[in-house]
């Protein structure tokens, strides 16, 4: 029987969601939680009732349902120490080398990182939507503007941000997240799924494909030749583009839980990593073959995960008002937490190596752990 977080490969479009349904629904929950509780994989915090509701309601409320809560030793951990600040309000931030872009609401500010203990802002632009999300590639940001679609920013004159071209992305949905892949532009719209961008002429982006996945496609995060999709409910879909304009579906990872919303890679060690937007658990997933993707590991966080980034065997949470949290994924089975930050985060990136975390009213800068 597939457990819930099984990968599979996919052959076709037609059988995907008939392999994921080999679990009848009214039984789901019970199916579940002994699955877990049989490979020692134990219900997360808010689960135990859900298991023992369902175990009475599908056998009898004389049935006892017993939890083994077992907790391991803390690992040392290290509080981090701020190389600098910056007084900035942003709810995404990215950077490539001197320079950085952060976006809140719909307003866009450049920072000047060539001196990264004394952190500058620039130029700021005003957007028609929301920022959703912002990667920096050069002297080019690339932006999820919401129902605007996919926005190419110039920043030759960091003083003076131009938008130089837009793609509308029509639908009922938004476009809520970007990423690089390779030469290609990636973002994901709620409602048609992964868009494939053609940026070699900023002023006029040529979308070269769609592929729906079939959910909400909450995040995007890309290797060379692929797209790696949250999805909601299914959670990562890994989208081959090595012909951007016929995307191919390579393998589908089922999450644990229905409500995957973020996800990010470490390119070096080709593992991704998704977060569950309702128990902010994270799912550590080796992607050394992308037709088979393995759960290897997980991680559960207290409290939520508002963004994460990962490089090498370290992991980046943005935990909102839960601060900054660094975890070590080195042994993905036995993940632990190195470093913290208290201060309230929104978003963090990485550039070489100094950690940027944004919160409500201050940009902090870090050195990697």
């Amino acid at each position: 029987m597939m457990s819930a977080s099984e990968s599979i490969s996919v052959p076709s479009r037609s059988n995907r969601k008939v392999e994921k349904g080999r679990i009848p629904k009214a039984d789901y929950t019970v199916r579940h939680c002994w699955n877990r509780a049989r490979y020692g994989r134990m219900p997360r915090m808010y689960a135990p009732h859900r298991c023992l509701g369902a175990a009475r309601s599908r056998f009898g409320h004389g049935t006892w349902l017993g939890l083994l809560l077992l907790t391991a030793p803390a690992a040392a951990q290290s509080t981090l120490t701020p190389v600098a600040t910056l007084p900035l309000t942003a709810a995404v931030v990215h950077a490539d080398g001197p320079l950085g872009v952060a976006g809140n609401g719909s307003t866009l500010t450049v920072l000047d990182l060539s001196d990264l203990t004394e952190p500058r802002v620039r130029g700021q632009l005003e957007l028609t939507d929301r920022v959703w999300d912002v990667v920096v590639d050069g002297d080019r940001a690339y932006l999820a503007n919401g129902f605007i679609g996919l926005v190419v920013v110039t920043l030759d004159d960091p003083d003076q941000p131009q938008v130089a071209g837009s793609y509308e992305v029509v639908s009922q949905g938004q476009t809520v997240s970007v990423a690089m892949a390779g030469q290609l532009v990636l973002t994901t719209n709620n409602q048609t799924g992964l868009n494939v961008f053609d940026v070699s002429k900023p002023t006029m982006p040529v979308m070269l494909s769609e592929w729906l996945t079939g959910g909400y496609s909450r995040d995007v995060i890309g290797l060379p030749g692929l797209g790696l999709v949250a999805d909601q409910p299914d959670g990562l879909h890994v989208v081959g583009i090595d012909a951007p304009a016929d995307p191919q579906e390579t393998s589908i990872h089922f999450a644990e839980g229905e409500t995957t919303q973020l996800v990010t890679v470490a390119p070096a060690t080709r593992t991704a990593f998704i977060a569950d937007g309702a128990t902010a658990l994270v799912e550590i997933v080796n992607l050394t073959d992308v037709a088979a993707p393995a759960r290897v590991g997980s991680y559960q966080p207290a409290g939520r995960v508002v963004q994460l980034t990962a490089r090498d065997d370290l992991l980046y949470l943005a935990q909102g008002r839960g601060g900054l949290t660094v975890i070590d994924v080195a042994d993905p089975s036995h993940p632990f937490v190195v470093a913290s930050h208290s201060a309230p985060t929104r978003t963090v990136a990485l550039v070489d190596d100094i950690v940027l975390a944004a919160g409500a009213d201050t940009l902090t800068l870090f050195h990697v752990p």
